[in-house]
């Protein structure tokens, strides 16, 4: 569910264009695959010398008939001329919440301030170089104009995610357009949005004459997302929930009989769309060749890993040290999940067997598996002992990384059976030079990780790891598969 989030960061741009009026309010319908399942309202008041711009969202949705609700506020405040000041967002996801708040500091750096939990981090970073929030990104559209072929780019930042997205913008013609049944002249915008090392997508909307928001297209894991603009009554009034779990399916013609017993698997993956775009990360257990006719071929050979290696590590590679870190969703430095790591790793010699051992520890640990939490922090299912894959996968490696060994969160799909394949999350864990896979989730049903996983996204369970996923559902079709 965390990648809805991103979908918070692209409708940051869609609030770019109210007018210049001290406070205004704006109501949009969400729909996803046609069913109005959420509202957006975006708000912007002058307060003396700043700007204030709120985005609030809320969805309704269901994994496998599991209701989950989505809600979340940012707020951005900047300067009349659009120098980003300060932020915040509150998230809330079912029943798990966290709140983000951040000052600007005039040395390019943002002091950012996490709570989950009812645990505080305080953290330090770069504010990202020459990125804007929402009034910035107004202006610079207002300066640009909307005369065709105008072209322009532009670094926004997000609240929820903690990171810029790059956007590109293409004025093209104007059209008529469908607003509920409400036909209007309005100027097309193409664009695309791009996170380093995860890959673009696409987008379409539609703005009037005064710069105002009226209509987003733009594709989510598979899902066609509609953004239109309508009254405060339509917006409020009662949602169809819309059921996920179909997005997230991958069917294959070929029957993948006991994955965890396979040497290897190869996947010949082809486009739905010859307009299609999806790509696919080389790692230690995933190799990938991209063939004439478009289509690419996926071998996934899990790593063995060797116990000749201890832990802590000890090495000075900063992205693996990256991997030890504590992060908005691994919070590797609380208590708890320090307790928990040292007593899953209770005389374990080798980082192997450590890593193994946690592995198979949080596979225990949480004892309410359910589709109901959406996306919980490590430190949450902790507290909580609940969830699905990916708090799993969050949990197991807060405890390696608390343990001293480099872990990452891994996005993808997996084999369920009969050849369906479904979005999940699992790990690695670094050992001896290599990434091994680990799946929590899975490690009662099939030992854990396996040939039966293709991976989509890796990183360190932020809101970018899931632009992977997003942007290659829907996209592609297992053509063919072979196992060894």
């Amino acid at each position: 569910m965390r990648n809805f989030l991103l979908l918070i960061a692209a409708l940051l741009f869609f609030n770019t264009f109210a007018s210049g009026n001290t406070e205004q309010t704006n109501y949009f319908a969400l729909y996803f695959n046609g069913s109005r399942c959420g509202y957006d309202i975006q708000t912007r008041r002058v307060e003396g010398d700043r700007v204030i711009s709120t985005d609030h969202m809320l969805l309704e949705l269901e994994r496998m008939g599991t209701p989950v609700k989505i809600d979340v506020k940012e707020t951005a405040i900047e300067t009349i001329d659009g120098g980003p000041l300060s932020f915040k967002a509150i998230q809330k996801i079912s029943t798990m919440d966290m709140s983000v708040e951040g000052d600007i500091t005039p040395d390019g750096k943002m002091k950012v301030r996490v709570t989950n939990a009812g645990n505080t981090q305080e953290l330090v970073q770069d504010f990202p170089k020459g990125a804007v929030m929402t009034e910035g990104l107004s202006l610079a559209f207002k300066r640009h104009g909307l005369k065709k072929g105008a072209s322009y780019t532009a670094d926004l930042f997000s609240p929820s995610t903690l990171m810029a997205m790059k956007f590109t913008f293409n004025v093209g013609d104007r059209k008529q357009v469908d607003l509920l049944g409400r036909v209007v002249e309005l100027v097309e915008i193409k664009g695309e949005y791009f996170l380093p090392e995860s890959g673009s997508a696409l987008f379409t909307y539609y703005v009037d004459d005064d710069f105002n928001s009226q209509k987003m297209i733009m594709p989510l894991a598979g899902m066609n997302i509609e953004v239109i603009a309508c009254s405060r009554e339509f917006a409020m009034s009662k949602l169809t929930v819309a059921e996920m779990v179909d997005s997230m399916v991958v069917r294959s013609p070929v029957a993948v009989d006991n994955p965890e017993r396979a040497i290897s698997i190869t996947y010949k993956l082809k486009p739905i769309k010859e307009d299609a775009s999806f790509r696919f990360p080389v790692t230690d257990n995933q190799q990938v060749l991209k063939l004439s006719d478009g289509s690419v071929q996926v071998t996934v050979k899990p790593v063995k890993g060797e116990r000749s290696h201890g832990y802590p590590y000890t090495g000075n590679d900063p992205a693996i040290l990256k991997a030890l870190q504590s992060t908005q969703y691994i919070q590797t430095g609380h208590p708890l999940i320090k307790e928990l790591s040292q007593k899953s790793i209770q005389g374990k010699k080798s980082a192997l067997d450590a890593a193994l051992a946690i592995e198979s520890f949080v596979s225990r640990y949480i004892d309410n598996k359910n589709l109901s939490v959406g996306y919980a922090s490590a430190l949450e299912v902790a507290k909580s002992r609940q969830g699905d894959c990916t708090e799993h996968a969050l949990l197991a490696a807060a405890l390696c990384r608390a343990a001293g060994i480099p872990a990452r969160v891994v996005m993808g799909i997996v084999h369920v059976e009969n050849g369906l394949f479904m979005g999940h999350a699992w790990t690695e864990a670094y050992i001896g030079n290599k990434w091994i896979g680990l799946d929590a989730a899975l490690k009662d049903a099939r030992d854990g990780f396996d040939a039966g996983h293709i991976t989509l996204s890796i990183g360190h369970g932020d809101a970018g790891d899931f632009f992977g996923v997003m942007n290659n559902l829907g996209n592609f079709q297992i053509e063919d598969v072979k196992i060894n």
